[in-house]
């Protein structure tokens, strides 16, 4: 039987193949893996379909707050009776509570429907730029460390707002 004896020059050969494969395949993936962070906070606040969102909650909970501002009015006339102001009063409750309720349900479906349409954009946004990944942080509460050379937020905040303005 014949035994196979590699020789040194086969073995160093081997050797530097596999260590230069590996250089390759990690010099590949480092240069092409972008890996950036945006200040969540600054972008939900700056997103243009949160300042409208938020001018229609107003205009609606103003709207509310008039009427039942009306109903405390009427509640403090001297003319009125212990049964008007008694009814009055209950509408007075009830429409306390509606607001309050209108208040958390507003916030908690636009919230909702605002980061929504933020990732929907940021993909696009990513494909378009060749980020692999993207990593939100809230003021770099939870990023420990980040090069100040990969935070796009600006960046994206003019994206996101020309998508949402139809540009």
């Amino acid at each position: 039987m014949l035994k196979y004896k590699p020789t040194s020059q086969f073995v160093v050969n081997s050797l530097l193949i596999s260590v230069l494969a590996v250089f390759i395949l990690f010099h590949i993936f480092k240069s092409n893996t972008q890996i950036v962070y945006v200040d969540t906070a600054k972008l939900f606040d700056g997103f243009a379909m949160t300042k409208e969102m938020k001018r229609v909650g107003e205009k609606e909970f103003n709207s509310r707050k008039l009427t039942l501002d009306n109903l405390y009015s009427n509640l403090q006339a001297p003319t009125i009776n212990s049964l008007e102001k008694k009814v009055l009063m209950q509408q007075f409750i009830q429409g306390k509570e509606e607001l309050e309720q209108f208040n958390q349900t507003f916030a908690a479906e636009q919230t909702a429907k605002i980061w929504s349409r933020i990732k929907s954009y940021t993909s696009g946004f990513s494909k378009d730029k060749d980020y692999h990944l993207v990593i939100g942080s809230d003021n770099k509460q939870t990023v420990l460390f980040a090069d100040e050379k990969i935070d796009v937020t600006n960046e994206l905040l003019t994206y996101l707002n020309k998508k949402y303005e139809g540009l």
